[in-house]
């Protein structure tokens, strides 16, 4: 079974307060880490290759272009995401909702 990492869709943004939109913050790098808080970061074509985020908090984040493939994203927090990654872990997907 695949896992999927939901993506708020338009409807959902229409209504969403612009203090919760992602992107207004830069991660911090000690944050990149098992348990870290992600919330409201730009990770905009970062690279996560291999990136241990089990745990993390991945609220209200821009994963657009983002390399995530071979990291560990178990058991995270991840609601409000926007964008979609360039790559995934082996059986993830993105999927957007509207």
């Amino acid at each position: 079974m695949k896992k999927a990492l939901a993506i708020a869709g338009g409807l959902a943004l229409t209504i969403t307060p612009t203090v919760s939109f992602a992107d207004h913050l830069e991660p911090k790098e000690s944050e990149i880490r098992p348990g870290g808080n992600l919330a409201h970061t730009n990770l905009f074509r970062a690279s996560l290759s291999g990136a241990d985020l089990s745990d993390a908090n991945l609220s209200f984040i821009n994963l657009r272009s983002a390399d995530l493939s071979g990291a560990n994203l178990r058991d995270n927090t991840a609601s409000n995401i926007s964008g979609c990654p360039i790559s995934l872990p082996s059986g993830w997907v993105c999927k957007t909702t509207l």
